[in-house]
Order: C-alpha cells, then sequence, then structure tokens
C-alpha cells in the first residue's frame, strides 16, 4: 500500500515538472517575441529618421537651388528673384506651384487651387 502512494507521488511530482517546464518555455517564447518587437521597433525608428533627414536634405537641397534661382541670400528669396521683373518672378512662382503640386499629388494629397485667397 504504501508503494501505491509512493508511485502517485512521483506520478504526481512528474506531472508538476511538465507543468513548470512549459511555463518555463512559455515565459522564454515571450520574452523572446518581446525582445524580437523591440529590435524591430528600434530598427523602424532609425529608418524613419534616416527617411527624415533624406527629406530635409532635398528640402534644403531644392530651396537653395531653387530651380534657375541660385541660393538663398535676402529674405528667404535669392537675390537673382528679387531682381526680376514682376512677370518673371509670376512665371518662376507658377513653375513652383506646378512644382509642388505635383509633389504632392505624388504623395496623393492635394494642394487646392490656387485663387487669391492662396498667398493670404
Amino acid at each position: 500500500m504504501a508503494f501505491a502512494f509512493h508511485m502517485e507521488a512521483l506520478r504526481k511530482q512528474r506531472v508538476l515538472d511538465r507543468k513548470n517546464d512549459a511555463l518555463d518555455r512559455i515565459s522564454l517564447r515571450q520574452t523572446e517575441i518581446e525582445r524580437l518587437n523591440e529590435e524591430h521597433l528600434r530598427h523602424q525608428r532609425r529608418r524613419t529618421l534616416e527617411q527624415e533627414e533624406a527629406n530635409a536634405k532635398a528640402r534644403e537641397y531644392y530651396l537653395k537651388n531653387m530651380g534657375r534661382m541660385g541660393t538663398l541670400q535676402q529674405n528667404g528669396h535669392p537675390q537673382r528673384y528679387i531682381d526680376m521683373i514682376p512677370e518673371r518672378q509670376d512665371s518662376v512662382n507658377r513653375d513652383d506651384l506646378r512644382h509642388q503640386a505635383r509633389v504632392l499629388r505624388d504623395s496623393c494629397l492635394y494642394m487646392g487651387p490656387v485663387n487669391e485667397y492662396f498667398w493670404s
């Protein structure tokens, strides 16, 4: 009779050991998944920062070169732009607006109509 109790206690201990091993494996898997998620988020943040830096450089390059107008010098406008006749400035503005509309269109955005309220 004592032998039967002993065997039952050993069986219960094996069941508890398997349960504890399974819980340990589950916790290890969860920590591994969390680590992979954190690593993925870090890579994603780094990629977005690099993308933002590239976009900022492209914007800066565009502003400095501004088509045929050259580098920015005075009041946010290039000197050659300020010295132009008003009709030529209007054509440059139209070209820049057309370029901006294309950029927004390619980004699935809409600039809206350019009318007398656009510059206000």
